[in-house]
């Protein structure tokens, strides 16, 4: 394996399979050693091969079950299934956008841009010399779904989109009130969604919902690579029972309960920090379970059909799209560029964006945990965020954001 193109191609599998970047490109040269250069390779490689590897044992498994998954897909490509009793489709919320997709295609159809560098030595040097021009709000998005990545690993692209959206909404809906741009009351402050359970990201209180029984690698048949005891299993119709133990307990609520957990936690505990058991999150939009007149408590008999807003995942991920476009140059050009081509320039952007993220959470996650660096996000996104004016006429302003400043911020 010598070409750019396989190079590129391991880690685009090796980021599929949530290994941070930084690690990943550590490891393409043992890799290589031991010829385990493709998903079909490491399929067939035995646990404790690429645990030598890896030297973390959840990593491993990560790794392997996604390579066999893979390696699935792409044997079973090819081959069309007819049946006159077809399989049981793989269930979950009626809320979730794209119901009719299986979660592992539902997944799939969130997936962000990813950059590939073509020469690994010079990634500093590309980076650096990028330049974006957005307005603050898309920033907090990007710098909230690559956050969660290390501070809450188990969620999936939906759910990290989903919070994402919401501490950016919450966060511009209270200025908006703050400033007199909007007028009224926020409706967490007027007792909506109570009861639900919180969890805070970069500062941001949200009230969530638990997804019980969504699995993001469930492909339309029901199958699913990971190898899961099946006393592990969690039941749709009925959530586990909580840990006993505070030091590790999750706050328990379904997609049918709304109930609080009013144990307290321990100063230690983060909310991120949970248990291996804690299922995928919705974000609830209060404002729009306001707007729809609808009681402010979800009722514990509701059914999943009417479980409330959430915020969209499809939202976020086109806000992010089309948000990140590179400064014009002076003076502007005669021709305008063309609509395709400035697309094409955003996806970009955006993508060497969450690759610098990448490589800052990367940089601090083992060093300072998952509480600290969720503290210390928001001050990050202070120092590189746009400047705008202050005030009503600053607010929905662009301005450039340079990456060199992000990467400045690494450890």
């Amino acid at each position: 394996m010598t070409s750019v193109a396989e190079v590129q191609s391991l880690l685009r599998f090796l980021k599929d399979a949530k290994v941070p970047i930084p690690l990943a490109i550590s490891k393409v040269q043992e890799l290589k050693r031991e010829n385990l250069t493709d998903p079909q390779s490491l399929a067939k490689a035995p646990l404790p091969k690429i645990l030598a590897i890896f030297q973390d044992e959840k990593l491993a498994k990560q790794v392997l079950s996604t390579a066999k998954r893979v390696s699935k897909k792409r044997t079973s490509s090819s081959t069309s299934v007819n049946s006159s009793s077809p399989k049981k489709k793989a269930k979950y919320a009626a809320s979730d956008s794209g119901a009719q997709l299986s979660p592992a295609d539902f997944e799939a159809s969130l997936a962000l841009p990813s950059w590939e560098p073509s020469n690994l030595e010079d990634v500093e040097i590309e980076i650096n010399k990028t330049v974006l021009y957005t307005n603050r709000a898309p920033l907090v998005v990007a710098f909230v779904v690559q956050l969660l990545k290390y501070t809450m690993p188990s969620q999936p692209l939906s759910s990290r989109l989903s919070l994402a959206q919401a501490v950016m909404s919450m966060g511009a809906k209270s200025k908006a009130l703050n400033l007199g741009i909007q007028s009224g009351t926020a409706a967490e402050d007027e007792g909506w969604g109570k009861g639900q359970p919180v969890i805070k990201v970069m500062g941001r209180s949200i009230k969530v919902m638990r997804r019980w029984g969504y699995d993001e690698q469930q492909t339309s048949d029901g199958t699913n690579e990971h190898s899961i005891n099946q006393e592990q299993k969690v039941d749709m119709e009925k959530p586990p029972k909580p840990d006993t133990d505070t030091e590790h307990r999750v706050d328990i609520a379904t997609q049918e309960t709304i109930k609080a957990d009013s144990s307290p936690r321990t100063k230690k505990e983060h909310p991120s920090a949970t248990s291996k058991a804690e299922p995928p999150l919705w974000a609830l939009d209060l404002d729009a379970l306001k707007k729809s007149n609808a009681s402010p408590l979800i009722p514990s008999t509701a059914p999943t059909s009417t479980i409330g807003p959430i915020y969209d995942p499809h939202t976020a991920k086109t806000y992010l799209l089309k948000s990140f476009a590179t400064p014009s140059p002076s003076p502007s050009p005669a021709k305008p560029t063309a609509p395709a081509k400035e697309r094409e320039q955003k996806e970009y952007n955006l993508a060497r964006l969450l690759y610098a993220l990448d490589l800052l959470y990367a940089s601090w996650i083992d060093v300072i945990g998952p509480e600290e660096l969720d503290r210390r996000a928001f001050g990050w996104y202070m120092r590189v965020r746009p400047q705008v004016e202050d005030g009503v006429k600053g607010w929905g302003g662009k301005g450039e954001v340079r990456l060199e400043k992000l990467m400045g911020l690494r450890r």
